[in-house]
């Protein structure tokens, strides 16, 4: 007598863990939330809660004093150091504001001689909401703005800007890392009319690695696509190596280099070196 279609197809064992596992491969895709075992749920929220305790996962909320300094070398001879103060204030659980003040020296050769420029540039401002959130995954989205606050014209763009962002971070299992994706794009909407609009969109993707409870690591790959300057690319590649030092303080160490693109204003560069301090503290 023959077994019926449905029969004939289905896999059974004597072993629930392994049935559990079956499910998962079947089940697993390239985005969105997914399925884990217990242990690995355990492992991942470990993971998760040190992330946001080092201030090292977008999608988490909470809040934080950082001031961070990065040395860019630039096509041309060219160079610029880039000083950002940030603060990050959680709020109601699930959301965030965040202002950043960046502080910009640059320096560029030229045949009369070297122009140098410094003050303080645009100031960034971002409203965000964990829309999502396991122990495995995590969705945030938000809504960033820049200012023409810049002290003099060559440290800054000159326009107001607005446009959405979107963070997800994913547990991976196997390397017992997190893969961080963060998406934004940018559109002037008002300011100088003299100055060059601004259309431009951004995509890093980072994996997150804990170390002996007190390290990290991140490497990350970032990528700009100017939709102003003739759809013109640039990417980037970073590595960070940091340390959490005294109770809710941190420390880090992150080198760049350029892959394509490396006259890129704003993103671009030939190396860079960037250092920073930060502390951070819970959701209130």
């Amino acid at each position: 007598m023959k077994s019926s279609p449905a029969s004939a197809t289905q896999v059974k064992t004597d072993d629930p863990a392994e049935e559990s596992n079956i499910g998962t491969k079947k089940r697993r895709s390239l985005v969105g939330p997914q399925p884990v075992t217990p242990e690995q749920q355990e492992e991942a929220e470990r993971i998760q809660q040190l992330n946001a305790q080092y201030g090292t996962d977008p999608t988490a909320i909470v809040g934080r004093v950082q001031l961070t300094s990065q040395f860019r070398n630039l096509p041309l001879s060219a160079s610029s150091i880039l000083t950002v103060a940030r603060v990050d204030l959680p709020f109601q659980g699930n959301y965030l504001v965040r202002v950043a003040a960046p502080f910009l020296q640059s320096s560029v050769p030229g045949r009369t001689g070297t122009t140098n420029a410094h003050g303080f540039s645009d100031l960034g401002v971002t409203l965000g909401w964990r829309a999502y959130n396991t122990p495995e995954y995590a969705f945030f989205l938000g809504m960033s703005a820049t200012f023409p606050t810049a002290s003099e014209t060559k440290v800054g763009l000159g326009k107001y800007s607005l446009g959405p962002v979107i963070a997800t971070s994913r547990f991976l299992p196997k390397w017992e890392s997190f893969l961080i994706g963060v998406l934004s794009h940018q559109v002037s909407v008002g300011g100088d009319s003299d100055r060059k609009s601004i259309n431009v969109s951004n995509l890093s993707l980072r994996i997150n690695t804990i170390w002996a409870e007190k390290w990290w690591s991140i490497a990350q790959a970032g990528w700009r696509l100017d939709w102003e300057r003739s759809t013109r690319g640039s990417m980037n590649l970073e590595f960070e190596i940091g340390r959490n030092v005294v109770s809710k303080w941190g420390v880090f160490i992150r080198p760049g280099i350029g892959v394509f693109g490396q006259d890129l204003p704003g993103f671009g560069y030939r190396w860079s070196i960037q250092g920073g301090i930060r502390y951070v503290f819970m959701s209130f």
